[in-house]
């Protein structure tokens, strides 16, 4: 039952240490100064929102639209209350996914802080930010209760390690280099994607 919070926790963190370095190598790239470089990696609970947002203030003329609206990744979708059947694999855009990692977001500071054990059906804080609720990610129960589950840690890890490396392609392009390889970085494969 420890095996989902674990997930959510571990993949979160690797994202945040991952945000920071990248956005420091790209910064160094293009020629900034370490206290300019220092300044840009400085973050705070970084959103996949914010991730982005320093890329595109650090590329200047690079328009995440271009390739946006190509971008799909397969997820877990919890069932409804009372629906009796398991989660199901939905596609979803680039605006869900962000939406998606706001939902985490939420979920990973409810469980940093021991405000939720993760393990059991049972009641989330109202979001630390403006923002998505931790419920808009996770399975709904009775009596206002939700639970994380290991589908939902998966679709988080997914979340984070797709949507990363669909930043750094883009990045790497605009930048004019090859993108580097993912093929190291676990993918949390889906069963389809495992045939």
């Amino acid at each position: 039952m420890a095996l989902g919070p674990a997930i959510v926790l571990t993949s979160l963190s690797a994202f945040e240490g991952f945000l920071e370095e990248f956005v420091a190598v790209v910064g160094a790239k293009r020629g900034l100064s370490f206290a300019q470089i220092a300044k840009l990696a400085n973050t705070n609970s970084p959103s996949l929102r914010d991730f982005e947002k320093n890329l595109v203030s650090q590329l200047g003329n690079w328009s995440p639209s271009t390739w946006r609206s190509q971008f799909a990744l397969t997820v877990f979708s919890p069932p409804a209350l009372g629906q009796s059947n398991w989660w199901t694999e939905t596609d979803i855009s680039w605006e869900q996914t962000l939406d998606q990692a706001d939902g985490w977001l939420q979920v990973r500071h409810s469980l940093a802080h021991g405000l939720t054990r993760g393990y059991l059906s049972e009641h989330w804080p109202t979001p630390m930010r403006q923002g998505l609720h931790a419920s808009s990610v996770l399975r709904p129960q009775k009596d206002n209760k939700y639970s994380l589950t290991l589908h939902g840690a998966i679709t988080c890890a997914r979340v984070f390690r797709h949507s990363s490396e669909a930043l750094v392609k883009q990045t790497a392009i605009a930048l004019g280099e090859k993108p580097p390889s993912w093929r190291a970085v676990p993918a949390f494969p889906l069963a389809a994607e495992q045939d």
